[in-house]
């Protein structure tokens, strides 16, 4: 509760393995330095970012019977000043995670900066009551659904508080990287990625235009989202020429106001940079596309604008708040591909 005094761990801690109850709260195991332990990190929790854990200071006896020896002895308030001037790391064996690079992984600059959103679509089946009960009334941004990999080209403020939660660079990062006061970056749904000659990612977001136009978005911190497709990736079911891939755009994230920008403004600001977007199929309720789920997947079904012979994933479907998102799998298409539906 607000005013309890607790012990915090912030992101990049690395607890070890070693019997005590924190082992229960980590689904990230990992093994840093030799060691098996839990690495704490930024992620989202509902529509909020956590920045690290909390817990109770009594759950801590070799804290807490020092601060009750130091309380008897200068008393309660300045017993409690001293204690938080203080780190504890070493005495419960916390280490500072840093990444380790090596010969195989030099593309890599950690994980992906927890303050950009990871997109997630809720299935029109899992869905459906609410996309035709009390979502009827609202009007959707409805986009061909490609088949990609979610990635993020992302700009920020070095003097912003956001600086703080992401790796450093290395002193061989390119200038690409930092432009003025600014951290470029490129990431996917877990990695970070180094400019380095090769890297598919950083071909694709300088092929798309958008990292010369970044001060033409309009906001100070934020993450260009969209789908990286092509030759390589998800075993190329658009039919790519090989070597080619593109990013195809489909939100825009500020960073500041933890929100996308209105789909629509998306859709209008990058028609006027000239930066491609993903196919716009329309906009209106969910009932002009169908009036129950077989009907919607139907309209899913389709041919991939563009890619004569290519069929498409599917549809998606967002408010125009931006604050509801809604995927239909086209079922011709996993007949196609083979993929199973996903869960």
């Amino acid at each position: 509760q607000e005013g309890d005094i607790v012990v915090f761990f912030e992101i990049d801690c690395f607890m070890p393995t070693d019997g005590r109850f924190w082992e229960l709260k980590f689904n990230r195991s990992c093994i840093y330095k030799g060691k098996q332990g839990h690495r704490i990190q930024s992620e989202w929790i509902a529509d909020r970012l956590s920045q690290g854990l909390l817990y109770p200071f009594k759950q801590f006896p070799e804290i807490f019977v020092e601060y009750e020896d130091e309380c008897r002895r200068l008393g309660e308030e300045r017993a409690l000043d001293k204690l938080m001037s203080r780190s504890f790391a070493e005495r419960l064996g916390i280490v500072k995670w840093e990444y380790e690079e090596s010969p195989s992984d030099l593309d890599f600059n950690g994980d992906a900066p927890g303050f950009i959103y990871v997109p997630d679509w809720w299935r029109i089946q899992d869905i459906h009551k609410e996309a035709f009960g009390k979502w009827h009334h609202k009007t959707w941004q409805v986009t061909e659904k490609v088949d990609g990999l979610t990635m993020s080209i992302y700009r920020y403020s070095r003097a912003s508080k956001w600086a703080d939660q992401v790796h450093r660079l290395p002193a061989t990062a390119p200038e690409s990287m930092h432009v003025g006061e600014y951290r470029v970056g490129v990431c996917d749904r877990r990695n970070d990625y180094l400019d380095r000659p090769g890297n598919v990612f950083w071909a694709a977001a300088r092929a798309s235009g958008i990292l010369t136009k970044l001060n033409q978005f309009g906001l100070k911190n934020f993450a260009i989202q969209g789908e990286i497709v092509g030759a390589t990736i998800l075993g190329n079911t658009l039919n790519y020429p090989e070597g080619v891939h593109e990013f195809l755009v489909f939100g825009i994230w500020d960073i500041d106001n933890r929100k996308y920008i209105s789909p629509r403004a998306a859709e209008l600001l990058c028609n006027r940079l000239k930066i491609k977007h993903v196919p716009v199929i329309g906009y209106g309720p969910i009932t002009r596309w169908g009036k129950n789920v077989d009907e919607l997947l139907k309209s899913a079904d389709g041919p991939a604008s563009g890619r004569s012979g290519e069929l498409r994933e599917g549809l998606v479907f967002k408010t125009m708040e931006g604050d509801d998102q809604i995927k239909v799998i086209s079922n011709e298409w996993l007949k196609k591909t083979g993929r199973k539906a996903p869960k």
